[in-house]
């Protein structure tokens, strides 16, 4: 599949659970249950570009966790832009299958979500992920990262100027 990607430089955000906040950039607990666009076992780094998608993408339906707003300076190129009609129709998916209910799919109908199989055929074809729709934030914009900090081009870091962040799980352990 020969999909045409886009350079994402821009600043970006995360809502971070405190207790994980200091690993800004892992991905494992994504891995580690699974995602719209990851399935689990493979790592993925879900960011925002604007600071209410990412908290209400952290939120879910709950609305009431605590978390730990993060930004993120970002410059990785090699994104899939599924915002772009034309990109979801190159990839054949439509706005209705990045939008599905993955988790029900998943752990009620004990089905594979039809973005996990985009998601392998991107990861396999080496690209560095995704930039898609909100499906909590109307007008929101997500990145998915499967491949960030491996190489020149795909850069991200945490901005962490006052070193506010935790180095540790230690304040976890009392």
């Amino acid at each position: 599949m020969n999909v045409p990607t886009i350079e994402l430089k821009r600043r970006c955000w995360r809502m971070l659970a405190p207790k994980w906040a200091y690993q800004p950039l892992s991905g494992t607990g994504a891995a580690r249950h699974g995602g719209r666009f990851n399935q689990p076992g493979t790592e993925a780094l879900y960011i925002s570009e604007d600071y209410i998608t990412a908290i209400s993408e952290y939120e879910q339906e709950l609305g009431i966790r605590p978390g730990t707003l993060c930004a993120y300076d970002v410059d990785v190129k090699g994104i899939v832009d599924l915002t772009d009609p034309q990109v979801q129709t190159i990839c054949s998916v439509s706005p209705d299958i990045l939008k599905c209910p993955w988790k029900e799919i998943w752990l009620i109908s004990k089905q594979r979500p039809p973005t996990w199989d985009l998601a392998s055929r991107l990861i396999a074809e080496n690209y560095a992920g995704i930039r898609v729709p909100s499906v909590r934030h109307l007008d929101g914009i997500n990145i998915v990262l499967w491949r960030w900090n491996d190489c020149e081009n795909r850069r991200i870091r945490a901005l962490d100027p006052r070193a506010d962040l935790p180095t540790d799980q230690s304040s976890w352990n009392a």
